[in-house]
């Protein structure tokens, strides 16, 4: 997978990865390759679910996490996705909810097609009221037309009430057809209004004439009108039949005369003083008056301006914004000026119109805000989410109070009813939120527990580095969490957690620099130590530093690190110095080593030789080993065994060359036994006597015998028992035990001698004594025939005789 430093490059891994076929492995790749591109490459070789599933909401790498999501089909998945990435991952908690309920509506979930329905409504019903959305509605009836027809009737209904509201917005004929009935609307409005403060003010049957003679003219007028039957005509049309019963029950009244007030001329001079400077501050009034309102009435033809450009584009918001500054400014006027009520009257009538529109579409918003409400408490929500939607849905509704800027109590009782449905809706969680509260008083406890501690600590005269670290470390992971705190006091802990930090990390900095500054000392002195000329001195001094340094504590970790470096490579060069020595050293003794070696190795090959070895070799070896003086045990004790080796080199062959004239001596004289019993002839015999070393031993007691026989004279056989003295003799010296029978003749010749050598004979050296008893042998001739156990148990004496003496 690449995790191992001497890996393949990333394209021989995808090549490798592209051969490999064993699941298992390709699983692991999947998960743990640190490339992404290679995770991707192994995930698309997966065909377990739950490892894909796994792969969508907990890789690190988003388009890993996308190509995941993408392979997974399954409702039951796909929602646990949604609940696993609600807080985690936003892109991939909306693709897969928008999956799942694609998946739903195909399969004809009706609560599925209920709910998208509803949010297509909402989407189109607000183009509407901001205006500006035609892509947005394109959309909306694409999406539309996918569930036209599993959708509920009370959403079709409602979806095409709202879509022709919108395509009449965007009908210039129908705008203009309806702002003539405005203006219709205006007029007829204006007429009714002037012929109800006549009818409050008629003074006779005159004046009920004249009412009379209107209304018939304002008649035709409100016929044409009352043609379009709509919600909005049946007002005016109720307004207008009230008038016409109000002037039919007039009757006449008499005529008031006249009345002619009276006026006094006389004035004193300081009342006319007065009333002039009165006229002159009404004048300089009404003068600056007049200036307002010809700034305000510049203000009030650009806000209607503004509204109409608003209401012909389809933004409605922006609308309702200008027509409330057209109100404003209306009652900061007074009275209209004359040149502007005519498009005022435009811009109001049109106003109307879309105003009702957007009021039945809002009203009908605010009931499926309050059915939404009724349906919270048993959505299963998590009581966040739940107080969240709440606080969404009280949102949205003083949104659409704001843009339709209506009185307060124009829905005052649904706006009750929804205050209801709120408390209803957020009352299930309210165990909770008590228990969080709870909680985050515990919290806020606990944190101004440790701003507290923090302080103490960082106060202390000796502060514990270690224990300010540990509190800095909480008290970070405690701004971090203030979500465990009481939000109110959120911003005073945020503050007194801040204000302990930098106490801490005040004191920390302070400590930091006493450690630096010791610190820089011992490098100081870490550094001067190349000039010791004993490396041992330096070593031991180096050693000493070290262990300063570790009780010198642990200061900023970054300057620590730098420190340490320059510390350790002085203290290095120290211990490298000594390591060259070392290895000189090393060096030396490992040369002499092989110098011992090759010496040992020399001396073994010496020893191993059939020839003795000239002594000068010898003693120029031994020689340069006692210079050596190695103590190397192993080859201490090699040429030692080297040594032993060539001594015994020199006795085997001293003894070699001390037993060859005995050696010589048994074969002249089995050749001579042979020629006693007749096994060779004279000829034979002188044939292989030629063929054998001279003899030197007993050599003419030998011959003697030998030319006995060659003279043809019969052999006279030995005496039996001197014979038999001479072998107890040769056991002897051989040290081999006689037979039972002959134990006490060996004792007594055994008496012999201790008897001779106390009268002062001395025995002969036992190789002398040897030589004495074979020519004794040969002298006393041979054995008999019969008697061959006695030449056996001479052979074997003389044998045994040879390995002891020789």
């Amino acid at each position: 997978s690449g995790t191992h430093a001497e890996a393949p490059s990333l394209a021989d891994r995808l090549r490798l990865l592209r051969a490999q076929d064993d699941p298992r492995l390709i699983e692991q790749i999947a998960t743990s390759a640190p490339e992404a591109q290679l995770r991707l490459a192994a995930l698309q070789r997966i065909d377990r679910q739950a490892l894909i599933l796994d792969r969508a909401t907990a890789d690190a790498d988003p388009e890993v996490r996308l190509a995941a999501l993408g392979r997974i089909d399954d409702e039951g998945q796909l929602a646990r996705i949604v609940e696993r990435t609600r807080k985690t991952d936003k892109t991939i908690n909306r693709l897969a909810a928008e999956r799942l309920e694609n998946l739903r509506v195909d399969r004809g979930d009706v609560e599925a097609i209920a709910q998208r329905a509803r949010l297509l409504c909402e989407r189109l019903e607000r183009v509407l009221r901001e205006g500006d959305g035609s892509d947005e509605a394109a959309d909306i009836a694409t999406a539309w037309a996918g569930i036209a027809d599993k959708a509920p009737p009370a959403f079709v209904a409602r979806y095409r009430n709202a879509r022709e509201l919108f395509e009449l917005s965007r009908n210039p004929e129908a705008v203009a057809r309806l702002r003539r009935r405005a203006e219709d609307r205006v007029r007829i409005e204006e007429q009714i209004g002037a012929l109800e403060r006549l009818l409050t003010d008629h003074q006779g049957g005159q004046q009920r004439d004249e009412l009379m003679q209107r209304y018939d003219e304002l008649a035709e007028l409100h016929a044409a009108y009352a043609e379009d039957v709509d919600d909005s005509s049946a007002g005016l049309s109720v307004r207008f039949a009230r008038l016409g019963a109000q002037i039919a029950a007039l009757e006449p009244l008499p005529r008031d005369e006249p009345t002619i007030a009276s006026a006094t001329n006389a004035e004193d001079s300081d009342r006319l003083a007065a009333e002039a400077e009165r006229t002159a501050r009404a004048k300089a009034a009404k003068a600056a008056r007049q200036q307002q309102i010809e700034a305000l009435t510049d203000e009030l033809q650009a806000a209607i301006e503004a509204t109409a450009s608003a209401m012909q584009t389809g933004k409605t918001a922006e609308a309702h914004i200008h027509h409330a500054s057209i109100g404003r400014l209306r009652r900061q006027i007074g009275s209209v000026p004359a040149s502007l009520r005519e498009r005022l009257a435009d811009v109001e009538s049109e106003y109307a119109k879309i105003a009702e529109w957007q009021r039945w579409s809002d009203n009908a918003r605010r009931r499926q805000l309050c059915d939404e409400l009724e349906l919270l408490p048993q959505a299963g929500l998590h009581p966040d989410a739940l107080a969240t939607r709440v606080r969404e849905i009280q949102a949205e509704w003083t949104h659409l109070d704001q843009i339709e800027a209506r009185s307060v109590h124009a829905t005052e009782g649904m706006a009750r009813h929804f205050r209801a449905l709120c408390r209803k809706a957020i009352e299930p969680a309210k165990p909770y939120f008590e228990k969080r509260d709870e909680l985050r008083k515990q919290g806020t406890k606990e944190t101004s527990e440790l701003i507290s501690a923090a302080r103490t600590a960082a106060a202390a005269e000796e502060p514990d580095l270690r224990a300010l670290s540990t509190l800095r470390r909480q008290l970070a992971d405690a701004l971090r969490s203030l979500d465990r705190v009481d939000p109110r006091e959120r911003k005073n802990l945020a503050a007194e957690i801040k204000a302990a930090l930098a106490l801490v990390d005040e004191r920390v900095s302070a400590q930091n620099t006493e450690v630096e500054t010791a610190k820089n000392a011992l490098i100081e002195r870490a550094s001067a130590l190349g000039e010791v000329a004993d490396t041992r001195t330096a070593i031991s001094q180096a050693r000493d530093l070290q262990k300063l340094w570790q009780k010198a504590g642990n200061g900023k970790r970054s300057r620590d690190q730098a420190q340490w470096k320059t510390f350790r490579a002085a203290v290095d060069a120290v211990f490298g110095r000594a390591d060259n020595e070392r290895a000189e050293r090393s060096a030396q003794e490992r040369k002499a080593l092989e110098t011992a070696a090759g010496l040992c190795a020399e001396l073994e090959t010496l020893a191993a030789g059939d020839a003795p070895p000239e002594r000068a070799a010898v003693q120029r070896i031994e020689s340069a080993w006692r210079e050596l003086s190695t103590a190397d045990a192993a080859l201490r004790q090699r040429f030692q065994s080297a040594q032993a080796k060539l001594a015994e080199l020199g006795r085997r062959i001293e003894k070699q060359r001390h037993r060859a004239q005995f050696d010589i001596w048994l074969s002249h004289y089995e050749l001579c036994r042979q020629l006693e019993r007749s096994a060779i002839d004279g000829d034979g015999y002188r044939a292989a006597e030629s063929g054998l070393p001279t003899l030197t031993l007993a050599a003419d007691e030998l011959r003697a015998r030998v030319e006995q026989v060659l003279e043809g004279h019969e052999a006279e056989f030995g005496d039996r028992e001197l014979l038999r003295d001479c072998v107890l003799e040769i056991e002897q010296l051989a040290g081999l035990e006689p037979p039972a029978e002959d134990r006490q003749r060996r004792m007594d010749l055994q008496l012999e001698k201790l008897s001779a050598r106390m009268r002062g004979v001395h025995a002969p050296a036992p190789d002398v004594a040897l030589q004495n008893l074979l020519g004794e042998w040969l002298q006393l001739g041979p054995i008999a025939t019969g008697d061959a156990a006695l030449e056996t148990r001479f052979k074997r004496a003389l044998d045994a005789a040879l390995e002891t003496v020789g």
